[in-house]
């Protein structure tokens, strides 16, 4: 359909459910700005910037079941996969 954002609506008797959102183009701040500035420039006067593909996702889960902390790790990993997609042929 193509959604931003989604809320997943958790069911019984599911314990976790997830939402991905679509993939669209965003200006964000450049990550590596600080490395790039200069140290007598100040942060109001310089801002870099990119264009980067940005994915929302979203958790819902039973917490008597699975901690936050846990599904905190899960997305973390789920992140660095979709970025580092070959990891998933390399890593055992």
């Amino acid at each position: 359909i193509g959604g931003t954002y989604a809320v997943p609506v958790l069911l019984l008797p599911e314990v976790a459910i997830g939402a991905l959102g679509k993939i669209v183009r965003r200006v964000v701040p450049d990550e590596d700005d600080d490395e790039n500035s200069s140290s007598s420039s100040s942060d109001d006067d310089y801002c870099s910037c990119r264009v980067r593909s940005i994915m929302t996702v979203s958790w819902s889960a039973d917490h008597r079941v699975i901690d936050g902390a846990t599904m905190a790790r899960f997305s973390n990993e789920l992140k660095y996969l979709l970025e580092n997609p070959l990891q998933l042929l390399i890593n055992q």
